[in-house]
């Protein structure tokens, strides 16, 4: 499948769409109807749709672009880019279409093709983060964790939730929930996922439902909307946990509430009494199946039976603090049960008697879950590092503290990309790191990410330490759950070859080559251009060679490039800087002269002469050189400019046959 689909039915806009989508190299399909499109899409796998679409918003067939676009996001997430002329339907339907993107026609080359770029590689970048990131927190953790794309479709689940439903976690993506639920149970979830995109508020509740091995389980789940950058439910972010167990275990506490919440409350870990030696005394559970021994027989051993060697020695250190500093110490320790490695906290309290530290109560807690959460976080976090500091784009943090911008970091690509080490500019704002000035104008853009509280981009030159280049930058605000914005994290994409090179084409496109005049293409654009102008008069003056081809011919073509570079140089010193010199052919010049009577257009005449005179008698030159030209002057708004151009056409072919006389 192609990675673009096109449907624009100008085909002089596709041609300049198909130009910028090659030089980007992605592949494109091209699309005149909306119909097409329908047609097209309802027959592929929905794991090899386009990742972009470029839409006409008027279109040939009964479809608007605008009615193809709701018809495609009504099922798929993809995002488009829509081109219009009209500016007031644009800010209608924006919001809408909620936030796609809208260009303004004709097409700016270099509009579209940055808002692809950025588009594409932000769609990269998500993939990355979704399979690579949100996938390893998730896979591995017993809760249920899935997610909704919108309220009608999955977008991807957990081994747990897949395990309790009976199906494989891929069988989930961009699937209908009435094709993986029953209809009763799909309607309901539905309904819930409406009223969140609607509502914007999490939903809490306690269901029954069947697992696939058809037991009864009871699931505390919470369903939260996750946010877009404009303030959109994006996406349901869904978490459920088994507490089918808790709830009978409730019904019973609630039997025997009196006893059992005395007992809850006085001993809610494992409590031991033990005296400074380590021999316990006394110890109260509330599950016995958590001992290492029973009860009976843990009383009057030492600790040092149920530790190893390394968490003994622990104990001993802090019995030893407890009593010769403190009245209370924590630490943690781990032991292998079971071939399981179980993690503990321990607290320590001494007991007075008569003023006498002699007995200590210990209470000992199961943090085994705790602790795994944390080792994944941490193996999470150095997932992350590894990304951040392998990803071949520049990126950067900047911390938001008491309104001051401050540096927090850079990754391996933009210090060895800039010269910049994150040493020489952590904690320092942008002025303390580049002075004044620069720093300045960098903490306005900075500023105007966290005012519009959403991602911005901007082209930027930036002279650093590794030399000046020029970089597309991407500015995105970290908000916390209080709205505010803690945190830009920024990446910039060195374009400084794709910029000289677009400056070469655009020179090139409106520039003849030899001369380094204008051409024809720029001549004709600004003749179209100026014949509106009410700013009268305007003169067009028509300069042709004379005996070109009998230079060629005789002398070569080499003298003949000499001849047309002389005439160009003679004509643009005689003329004045806002006039528009063009060569629109092999021996022909034409010119623009803005506001320029007869008068003043006989003087660059006369002046395109003389400088011809003094070069011919100056120059040991071919004795046959010399320029036919004419002008005319459009005065009235009543001529157009094309018509004045051939009337000075005709006055250049009237002096050609003087100079033959």
């Amino acid at each position: 499948m192609k990675d673009i689909f096109v449907v624009e039915d100008s085909k002089f806009d596709r041609a300049k769409i198909k130009e910028i989508l090659t030089s980007l190299e992605y592949s494109a399909e091209y699309f005149s109807e909306a119909e097409e499109v329908l047609r097209q899409i309802e027959n592929i796998n929905k794991n090899k749709l386009p990742q972009l679409m470029i839409v006409d918003i008027v279109l040939a067939g009964k479809l608007s672009g605008y009615q193809l676009a709701e018809k495609i996001k009504r099922k798929y997430d993809v995002p488009i880019i829509f081109l219009t002329a009209d500016s007031k339907k644009k800010e209608l339907n924006q919001q809408l279409l909620n936030g796609e993107l809208f260009l303004n026609r004709p097409i700016d080359y270099h509009e579209l093709k940055n808002n692809i770029k950025i588009i594409m590689g932000k769609r990269k970048v998500d993939y990355i983060i979704e399979e690579k990131v949100n996938k390893e927190i998730v896979k591995n953790l017993d809760q249920q964790i899935w997610y909704f794309k919108d309220p009608y479709t999955y977008k991807m689940v957990n081994h747990s939730y897949a395990l309790f439903l009976g199906k494989k976690e891929e069988k989930f993506r961009d699937q209908y929930i009435y094709d993986i639920l029953k209809p009763k149970e799909a309607e309901e979830v539905i309904a819930e996922n409406i009223e969140i995109f609607l509502d914007k508020k999490d939903i809490k509740n306690e269901k029954w439902y069947k697992n696939s091995n058809g037991e009864n389980r009871l699931l505390a789940i919470k369903k939260s909307p996750i946010f877009n950058a404009q303030g959109a439910v994006e996406n349901i972010f869904c978490q459920a946990e088994d507490i089918t167990e808790q709830n009978i275990l409730e019904n019973e506490l609630r039997r025997n509430r009196d006893n059992l919440q005395r007992i809850i409350e006085a001993v809610p870990d494992m409590i031991f009494l033990i005296n400074k030696n380590g021999d316990v005394l006394d110890l109260w559970t509330g599950d016995e199946s958590k001992l290492l021994y029973p009860k009976k027989e843990a009383l009057g051993k030492n600790i040092k039976e149920f530790l190893t060697e390394a968490a003994y020695a622990t104990y001993q250190d802090k019995i030893n603090t407890l009593f010769n500093q403190k009245n209370s110490v924590a630490f943690e320790y781990s032991l292998l049960i079971d071939n399981t490695r179980k993690y503990y906290e321990a607290k320590m309290l001494n007991l007075e008697t008569e003023g006498q530290k002699q007995n200590i109560i210990v209470s000992v807690r199961d943090i085994s879950e705790r602790k795994k959460s944390s080792l994944k976080l941490e193996k999470l976090s150095r997932e992350f590092e590894t990304i951040f500091n392998n990803v071949e784009n520049a990126i950067f943090l900047i911390n938001v503290e008491n309104e001051e911008l401050k540096f927090q970091r850079l990754n391996t690509f933009h210090e060895n990309a800039t010269g910049l080490k994150t040493e020489d500019i952590k904690g320092k704002t942008p002025v303390e790191a580049f002075g004044k000035d620069f720093g300045e104008e960098l903490e306005t853009n900075y500023r105007q990410c966290l005012i519009e509280k959403k991602t911005i981009s901007y082209e930027e030159e930036l002279d650093l330490p590794a030399g000046k280049r020029i970089w597309l930058t991407k500015l995105t605000p970290v908000i916390n759950d209080k709205g505010e914005a803690e945190k830009i994290v920024g990446t910039s994409l060195d374009i400084t070859e794709n910029k000289i090179k677009e400056n070469e084409i655009q020179y090139l496109s409106f520039h003849d080559e030899m001369t380094g005049l204008y051409n024809r293409r720029y001549f004709e654009n600004e003749m179209q251009r100026l014949d509106s102008s009410r700013e009268l008069p305007i003169t067009i003056m028509i300069a042709d060679l004379d005996n070109l081809k009998y230079v060629n011919d005789n002398f070569g073509h080499q003298a003949g490039d000499d001849y047309i570079i002389t005439a160009a140089q003679m004509i643009t010193d005689s003329t004045r800087d806002e006039d528009i010199v063009a060569r629109i052919g092999g021996d022909e010049f034409a010119l623009i002269l803005p506001d320029t009577a007869s008068s003043e257009a006989q003087k660059i005449y006369q002046r395109i002469k003389s400088k011809q005179s003094k070069y011919f008698n100056g120059n040991n030159v071919i004795n046959i050189f010399s320029i036919s030209i004419g002008y005319s002057v459009k005065d009235t708004n009543e001529l157009s400019l094309e018509e004045v151009f051939k009337a000075a056409d005709k006055k250049m072919y009237v002096n050609k046959a003087e100079n033959k006389k």
